[in-house]
């Protein structure tokens, strides 16, 4: 990254040519994808109890881009998480979780800003789950075009994945996340966002004019039915994916999406739209943590994509590390689908 070097945890990136695994590519390398946005810690108030009345959280870490990198790592993707970090505690316990699971960090260190939080209230029916947020003035609000030197950071790189909880923070964001974009399609370099609308973020209207100025840079698509009705100002629909990918030039549009499969259980679709390609996949699961199901599913697809998977195994891969992801605690997968097998799955039984 550019710009003077702040106090903190290391430099502004790595010194020139550090860069893990630049310069030492071969075929037998795993694919490198990577990842740019924001990370925050996720603060848990105990025993499902209401915010206001909790007296201990539970401290993790979250954030969709990182949750996607995560999860590609177990996987076995080589993976690097472009971000600003604050040079304080908070943002080496950030750092080290990235690290522990594997992700190499191009991160700038900020010694004047702080680190976004998000409290979580956990409901149980027919209270839902409450977020609260606490992110103005990060590291990461403050991202810009010019702060990162992308040709360096992207070298060897087969995707580069973003969201659009980046563009919420704002037309510098919106500006850095179109030149990452831009940058990778100079270097050939596969361009993958999530929609990831969150309306405590931003309004509906600012969102969509933002989005559509992105996707015309980007590769593939993942959305939610609800995102693809943002998109084109209409109601969620089954042609929406199709339209959305014509009219932006897309290759591929995912669509991820959850209905309720009896009490505290849910069903995920993941269907996949590229002109004559089609392809789905459906898992259930028990819901016992509802975050970072989408982020899991958005990893396995450009798993088993960077693989060369068939289409259909690639679907039923997002929808089956989705489901699997709900019965986790936390923002992070702990454990690959592979050690899933949703068909041989039984309530209750313990494996011996």
């Amino acid at each position: 990254m550019n710009g003077a070097r702040a106090t903190g945890p290391g430099a502004s990136a790595w010194p020139d040519d550090d860069i893990p695994g630049q310069g030492h590519s071969t075929e037998r390398e795993p694919p490198l994808v990577v990842g740019f946005g924001e990370a925050l810690l996720r603060l848990t108030a105990g025993g499902h109890v209401p915010l206001e009345y909790a007296s201990t959280l539970t401290v993790d870490v979250g954030g969709a881009e990182l949750n996607v990198l995560v999860a590609l790592a177990q996987l076995g993707c080589r993976t690097r998480w472009v971000s600003r970090l604050p040079g304080n505690p908070l943002g080496r316990r950030i750092a080290s979780h990235a690290r522990r699971h594997g992700v190499d960090l191009a991160v700038e260190w900020d010694g004047d800003a702080r680190a976004g939080l998000y409290f979580v209230e956990e409901g149980a029916h027919p209270r839902p789950t409450q977020v609260l947020y606490d992110r103005i003035g990060s590291a990461a609000s403050r991202l810009a075009p010019g702060m990162v030197d992308w040709p360096r950071v992207l070298r060897s790189a087969a995707v580069l994945h973003c969201s659009g909880i980046t563009c919420a923070f704002g037309a510098d964001a919106e500006k850095a996340v179109l030149e990452a974009l831009e940058s990778a399609a100079a270097a050939r370099v596969m361009t993958s966002f999530d929609i990831n609308y969150r309306s405590q973020l931003w309004d509906r209207a600012t969102a969509a004019a933002a989005f559509r100025r992105v996707l015309p840079r980007v590769n593939i698509l993942f959305a939610s039915p609800f995102d693809l009705a943002l998109i084109t100002g209409g109601e969620p629909d089954d042609q929406l994916a199709d339209q959305v990918r014509q009219e932006f030039g897309l290759d591929l549009v995912v669509v991820r999406a959850q209905q309720q499969a009896g009490h505290g259980a849910v069903r995920v679709n993941v269907t996949v739209v590229g002109g004559e390609q089609a392809a789905s996949g459906t898992a259930e699961a028990t819901v016992l943590d509802a975050f970072g199901a989408g982020d899991v599913a958005v990893a396995a697809f450009l798993a088993g994509l960077l693989a060369k998977d068939q289409l259909v195994e690639v679907a039923s891969a997002a929808a089956r590390s989705s489901a699997h992801m709900y019965t986790l605690p936390g923002d992070t997968w702990l454990r690959p689908a592979a050690d899933f097998d949703a068909s041989a799955s039984v309530a209750g039984r313990i494996h011996r």
